[in-house]
């Protein structure tokens, strides 16, 4: 029941999306029959005619005189596209009454439709500058381009008064026609509907075994090989899976709470970029939002991206820590067999929700249309340019799985032969130092307005998942323990403070940078810093996951600890893929001018923070999970790994860790003293 619920409301909101590519498909709606007063377009401005026909297709032209034809005779269909052109530089206008009043009009021409473009516009001094510029949302007709929208919008026959200071920089449209067949639209909707199926019969077989039947009877029902696959989809059973909070021994609690904050820092910066960059937002009070970074707090967006890094720390932890203890239980020994096995397992967790969202990608994104292999061979995130982008917030995933694959023979070396992988490793850490920054000297795309090809590339990106892969065999080798001396906690407390520093350094110079000098922006230009400063990062990371597992990390391990985090943590991948649908759903519903402050864009970080988790919830318990149970029930056994390490929750049953419980008691006890002072 829950994930195709999800799936339905993303769906919908893909709409919505601010991409031109994306389809606005038809609506039945009522035809209008009042005409909404209107500017007639070019009363104001002379309009060439004849340099407009040559600037301009020749069926776009054709519309438009039939547009300004119609508009001198107070037509319903052109009135209402004019109205639903913005005011000024920075109004959206209206969307829906030009993609629906205007194209359900009753007087609308044959062979015309209307469609909805967001143009970008800059002062004619500053068009090659990489400034940020004010959107105004017009609405034009569908047979012309986007490069025909540019030369007319500024003749106001669109309904944008004309202005000599002011020219187009970009136009992007959403077009009906993007090229896609409807059959595609059939197949989400297919395996939404056979999901649906699956789980309302789970969660129904177990209701009544549960009730109707004796427990030894229903033992027997859930141990057989129907039984067990109808409960993998049984709503309740998930639910408890994806809520339980306990731990089986040998875990390590904190990283379910470094794996929440980076999540969270990921969806909080990407609230900022995408209601500045996208165009998916207007922002009305456009100077203020352009000079933040003078705010004190702006660093801790500006270097959101860093989270990632966190994100591939610990995939290279878990998975050289988890495979070195595999290698101690089997004496050493790993075959072919187990290394088949290794990329079976990982390849049906990511690749569970991962294609079941891209099966809603293929279906409206063009993108997809030539690219969808990339993705599927998880090699997408070398086809990022405009056009061939498909479900591109998972570039990441690509980089993981492709690290994933070298990642034994690192760990395998590592382990036989300590010196030399370790060697190896840093090697390659310092490898992708060059790599980052010599690739993005060479990018085109890479400047201070836009993130660069390089950006995604793996070798650019692996030296933090290797320093997860040497910190997984420092924890391996001292089994999580350091002795209990004095000395010990003198280069502990040291390790802090170089470990805090480092964290400082990569978030903070580029703040500190700028307020020396303004004009500096070290993170574009300065390729040095490029080339290190995720490694600087990913060190202070590192250092507190060391901490923190050999019993050194004091209130922040019980912080990270808390239990509370336990089921946040198993949503976060799925908020990870799905945050951006939701960002863009509110953003293009938002009719008005958003006006920017630290305080709003901390609220909607809120707001669509517990959207995006609720919604994880739903997609977990219909999807995740029961193919998770699957894995269990198709794929055979990992030899030297314990279950709680193959699922992604632990068993409804098991020893409590008491990892956070003192935190859990302060909770409590300050939610006593709360009621009792309330009272």
């Amino acid at each position: 029941m829950g994930a195709p619920t999800a799936v339905l409301l993303i769906q919908l909101s893909l709409v919505s999306l601010p991409r031109p590519s994306w389809a606005d498909g038809p609506t039945n709606f009522p035809p209008t029959t009042s005409l909404p007063s209107v500017d007639r377009p070019g009363e104001n401005t002379s309009i060439n005619w004849e340099l407009l026909g040559r600037a301009v297709s020749a069926q776009c032209f054709h519309h438009v005189q039939v547009l300004y034809k119609d508009s001198m005779e107070s037509k319903t269909y052109a009135g209402h596209m004019m109205n639903s052109t913005g005011d000024r530089r920075v109004d959206p206008g209206n969307p829906s009454e030009c993609k629906v009043s205007a194209n359900h009009a009753e007087d609308l021409p044959p062979s015309f439709r209307a469609m909805y473009c967001r143009v970008s516009w800059a002062e004619k001094s500053q068009v090659s500058e990489d400034s940020d510029s004010p959107r105004q949302g017009v609405c034009a007709p569908m047979s012309c381009s986007e490069e025909d929208v540019g030369h007319i919008v500024n003749t106001g026959l669109l309904g944008s008064k004309p202005m000599s200071t002011w020219t187009p920089r970009d136009v992007d449209c959403d077009r009906e026609d993007n090229g896609i067949s409807p059959f595609l639209g059939l197949i989400p909707q297919s395996v939404g509907f056979i999901i649906t199926v699956l789980v309302l019969v789970g969660t129904c077989y177990e209701f009544v075994i549960t009730v109707y039947y004796t427990s030894e009877k229903r033992r027997s029902l859930t141990a057989s090989k129907c039984g067990r696959f109808l409960m993998c989809f049984s709503a309740y059973t998930n639910a408890k899976k994806v809520f339980n909070t306990s731990q089986l021994p040998g875990q390590l609690p904190v990283l379910h709470g470094l794996r929440v904050g980076s999540a969270l820092w990921i969806i909080y910066g990407h609230v900022d970029f995408y209601a500045g960059y996208t165009g998916a937002l207007t922002i009305g009070n456009r100077h203020d939002f352009d000079v933040r970074y003078q705010e004190e707090w702006f660093y801790f967006i500006e270097t959101f991206n860093m989270a990632v890094d966190t994100f591939l720390v610990l995939s290279g932890f878990l998975v050289a820590y988890h495979l070195m203890k595999q290698l101690k239980k089997a004496n050493g020994e790993f075959t072919l067999k187990d290394l088949g096995l290794h990329f079976l397992h990982r390849f049906w967790r990511l690749s569970t929700v991962y294609y079941g969202l891209l099966l809603i990608f293929i279906s409206f994104e063009p993108g997809c249309q030539s690219t969808w292999w990339a993705n599927l061979l998880y090699i997408n995130n070398y086809f990022m340019g405009e056009g061939k982008q498909c479900f591109g917030i998972s570039w990441y995933l690509a980089v993981d799985m492709q690290l994933f694959i070298i990642a034994p023979a690192l760990t395998i070396l590592i382990y036989k032969k300590p010196r030399l992988g370790v060697a190896i490793n840093i090697f390659l850490v310092v490898l992708s130092w060059g790599f980052y920054g010599g690739l993005k000297q060479l990018d085109p795309m890479a400047n201070r307005a836009r993130i660069g090809h390089s950006y995604f590339w793996t070798p650019a990106r692996m030296a933090p998942y290797i320093m997860g892969i040497l910190l997984a065999n420092v924890l391996f080798r001292t089994n999580c323990k350091v002795p209990n001396t004095r000395a010990t906690k003198i280069k502990m407390l040291v390790g802090w403070v170089i470990g805090i520093t480092l964290g400082l350094i990569a978030t903070v110079t580029p703040a500190i940078v700028r307020a020396v000098n303004p004009e500096s922006y070290i993170r574009g230009h300065e390729t040095w810093w490029i080339a290190i400063e995720r490694t600087i990062f990913a060190g202070g990371v590192c250092w507190l996951i060391f901490a923190c597992c050999v019993g050194y990390g004091g209130i922040i391990s019980e912080f990270l600890s808390w239990r509370a985090w336990l089921p946040l943590s198993r949503l976060s991948y799925i908020a990870y893929l799905i945050h951006p649908f939701l960002i863009f759903l509110f953003y293009t519903s938002y009719k008005s001018p958003m006006y920017y402050s630290g305080l709003v864009w901390y609220i909607l970080f809120v707001g669509i923070s517990v959207w995006t988790f609720g919604v994880a919830f739903f997609v977990s318990i219909g999807l995740e999970v029961p193919f998770f149970g699957l894995e269990k029930l198709i794929l055979p056994q990992r030899r030297g790994r314990q279950p709680a390490e193959n699922g992604n929750a632990p068993p409804e049953t098991g020893v409590e860790v008491p990892c956070g419980s003192r935190l859990d008691n302060v909770i409590k006890v300050a939610v006593k003293i709360f009621m009792f002072v309330a009272m």
